[in-house]
């Protein structure tokens, strides 16, 4: 009995190798035909269904009221005119055990744990934690205080429209 692999191998090698592939040319070109027709089928409808959310566009600064508009709206005030305001910073607390021969460093931490979105991790921070003062910082003032009287107004300039606000920030620290 002849095993069908011998047959195959016979019946195939019985025919001409032109005509087989005349014989196989109808058939290419119809499983050509049908993929070409299945992804028009299929293209089409993809451009006909609209995405479900589409992200708003970006307002074009050239143009005046393009975009969203915000619901927050800043006081009208003319550009380059900063009205003050009359924030206060909460009073500090004292620290307790606190000294500034014997205060080591905290270890530096600016991320607190959490899920790390945009952000980083990043927080507002406590009034009181904003500035930390250890038992190096007599030594760092010293140094800053030297140089200062070294240097003169090469080591530290504030330009007069500034003034303002470095007197803000020596208040607040």
């Amino acid at each position: 009995m002849e095993s069908p692999m011998t047959r195959l191998a016979r019946d195939f090698g019985n025919h001409n190798w032109k005509q087989v592939a005349q014989a196989l040319k109808p058939i290419t070109y119809g499983i050509l035909a049908f993929a070409v027709l299945v992804w028009c089928i299929v293209t089409a409808l993809a451009k006909r269904k609209k995405p479900a959310t589409r992200r708003p566009r970006s307002p074009d600064p050239e143009k005046p009221g393009s975009g969203r508009q915000s619901t927050f709206k800043a006081p009208a005030r003319p550009p380059g005119i900063w009205p003050p305001s009359d924030f206060r910073r909460p009073a500090p607390e004292p620290l307790v055990h606190w000294d500034v021969h014997t205060s080591e460093p905290l270890p530096y931490r600016p991320f607190k744990h959490g899920p790390y979105h945009i952000t980083m991790g990043l927080r507002t921070m406590q009034w009181d934690e904003w500035i930390e003062l250890d038992n190096h910082y007599l030594k760092f003032h010293a140094d800053k205080k030297r140089r200062i009287d070294e240097r003169g107004e090469k080591c530290c300039r504030t330009a007069p429209e500034a003034m303002d606000g470095a007197i803000e920030l020596l208040e607040e620290l």
